[in-house]
């Protein structure tokens, strides 16, 4: 049994279209029969332009927005069939990193606090501040960040390190799965590929199995195991990371290919 499977999913919005009075319904298919399963410790990379859908399947799959149709199953147990209270649980078990960690982490709160909240989901029972502080400097050490560094706030931080503290704060109810939704398209090329790195060796430390989601391929290629490329709701192509980049089936992929830099001699 696969850790996550992903069964016809369907994730439709009521698009604002023609006549106030019409009675057309017209509906965007954000997310259009996606079928996908991940193996436990695994990296799958989830690749598209942006529109393509990969942001909503992403937010579906975390139950922040409600499929209309399809299954999501996490270790057997079918996510889809949760009620509100009981995703609030389970969503320990899930957790999102977001692109921009300036805007997901809380501006007024110093890093102690923000993670010391998020551990406090899954280990109510660390009353003592001392406790609390020795599982927050824990966490900072595990990203790679000093604990010294614990009383700051994330404007004192480079856009790296906000990401590593937004890294620690998916990680600290200790999930099974971690959404990355374009954790680097933000950062420097030069900070870009510690962020991965980190994340590799998070995926081995912890047993971590991971969503990756880029509209950079070469990104993906570099941490991802298996990669979806996804076009308009729909998924094109599916393969080995080295399947992807070395016999891509898709013009689509092609395409995406032959945009890389070092890529475009394959192209022909």
């Amino acid at each position: 049994m696969a850790f996550l499977t992903i069964t016809s999913l369907h994730t439709h919005f009521p698009a604002r279209k023609g006549h106030l009075f019409s009675r057309t319904k017209q509906w965007v298919k954000a997310v259009d029969g996606v079928s996908l399963s991940i193996e436990k410790g695994e990296i799958l990379g989830l690749v598209g332009e942006s529109g393509c859908g990969k942001s909503t399947l992403s937010r579906t799959v975390m139950q922040l927005i409600p499929a209309t149709s399809g299954s999501i199953e996490l270790q057997g147990e079918s996510l889809t069939s949760l009620s509100a209270a009981e995703v609030k649980l389970r969503r320990l078990d899930f957790q999102m990193i977001f692109q921009d960690p300036y805007a997901s982490l809380n501006p007024r709160m110093t890093v102690f606090s923000t993670l010391a909240e998020a551990i406090s989901q899954r280990h109510s029972q660390l009353k003592s501040r001392s406790e609390l502080t020795a599982a927050v400097s824990e966490l900072m050490d595990k990203v790679g960040l000093s604990p010294r560094f614990m009383k700051k706030y994330p404007h004192e931080f480079s856009g790296g390190q906000r990401q590593r503290i937004a890294i620690a704060r998916a990680l600290a109810p200790e999930p099974k799965l971690i959404i990355a939704d374009e954790p680097v398209s933000a950062l420097d090329v030069s900070i870009q590929s510690q962020i991965l790195n980190l994340l590799l060796d998070l995926r081995k430390d912890l047993d971590l199995t991971m969503i990756f989601i880029s509209h950079d391929l070469s990104v993906v290629q570099y941490i991802a195991d298996h990669i979806a490329v996804m076009r308009a709701g729909k998924i094109v192509e599916y393969g080995t990371s080295q399947q992807v980049f070395e016999s891509p089936k898709a013009d689509y992929t092609k395409q995406l290919l032959a945009a890389i830099p070092s890529h475009q001699h394959h192209a022909s």
